[in-house]
């Protein structure tokens, strides 16, 4: 089991447990909507990011299109879901967990490799906001439960602590 602390996301608009990890924007730039965290000791990596909620009203639906938007932008060769479930996780709950595989070229290497995809959904509907809590894991990495673990640990240990990180509430229809 890896030690984890609580971490302030997004100027502590929203905390959570984590590993011992990187965050990538110590590294390189990363987009104001995401916070990545990338474990040094192998290519698996767990994020959070915010997103325009997407006009699906299906929940599970909503999870499968960010999925395969995520394919779409790594240019996957390969996408598959290979389940989705409602979480029964005490506190803030996701909406709905996906777990999938994808074959992607990481890091511009000639041959895509496989890796595991962990995506929960957290729907925030009053401000038109979907995040999007995910693990990636390269297939057969000797982590793969230990860092499958500490996804489900942020997902429990998520808490949003401040709304204005979501702008503001979409305005009542007339």
């Amino acid at each position: 089991m890896s030690t984890r602390q609580r971490r302030d996301l997004f100027g502590g608009k929203i905390s959570a447990d984590l590993p011992c990890v990187v965050e990538l924007s110590d590294i390189r730039q990363v987009p104001d909507s995401q916070e990545v965290f990338v474990y040094t000791d192998s290519d698996s990596f767990l994020s959070v990011e915010v997103l325009q909620r997407v006009p699906k009203d299906d929940d599970t639906e909503a999870v499968k299109y960010h999925f395969t938007a995520l394919a779409e932008d790594n240019d996957a060769t390969m996408s598959t879901i290979i389940n989705t479930c409602v979480p029964n996780i005490d506190g803030i709950l996701p909406h709905v967990i996906l777990e999938g595989k994808q074959e992607v070229r990481k890091f511009n290497q000639p041959c895509a490799v496989e890796v595991d995809i962990l995506l929960a959904l957290f729907r925030v509907k009053d401000y038109g906001v979907d995040v999007i809590v995910s693990a990636s894991i390269p297939k057969n990495s000797a982590r793969l439960t230990a860092i499958k673990e500490d996804f489900y640990a942020l997902l429990e240990s998520f808490r949003i602590r401040d709304y204005s990180l979501f702008v503001s509430p979409l305005q009542p229809s007339l």
